[in-house]
């Protein structure tokens, strides 16, 4: 993927009727993983980057539909919608990884009972993350 395609976000109204990966672009973690991973579609399309951030409309959309989006970075692929551990289980598949950071996330999410595990604590460096850079997180006043 070129920085360039990684920098690419597509307006929610368009991206929501394909498969699309929403995650929190303000969060240095959740926007390395999407970006550096080079997941492509079941078709063999790059999959659709959305920053949750840049696309309130599909966010209310969710939360309507029940989905929290504070809870994990949401997959939709082929129709289904897959969140936190589970998505990160889904795009496991979705790629071909290479190297170090590769190894590591396919370690991580190869094994669905180990994902979810460990999704908490992707949760917390995410909170983390947010709080040092003084970000409310998605599920802020306003947001819908």
């Amino acid at each position: 993927m070129t920085s360039q395609e990684a920098e690419r976000t597509e307006p929610a109204e368009e991206s929501a009727q394909g498969d699309f990966l929403l995650y929190d672009g303000e969060c240095p973690f959740c926007r390395f993983y999407a970006r550096k991973s080079g997941f492509k579609t079941p078709g063999g399309e790059p999959l659709t980057l959305i920053d949750a951030n840049r696309a309130p409309e599909l966010i209310g959309e969710l939360r309507k539909e029940g989905c929290g989006v504070e809870e994990g970075m949401v997959l939709v692929v082929d129709g289904r919608r897959y969140q936190g551990a589970e998505a990160m289980t889904a795009l496991e598949a979705m790629t071909s990884w290479t190297g170090w950071f590769g190894g590591v996330s396919k370690w991580f999410a190869s094994n669905p009972a180990r994902a979810r595990a460990f999704y908490p604590w992707f949760q917390r460096l995410r909170r983390a993350a947010l709080w040092v850079k003084r970000r409310r997180g998605l599920d802020r006043e306003g947001s819908d």
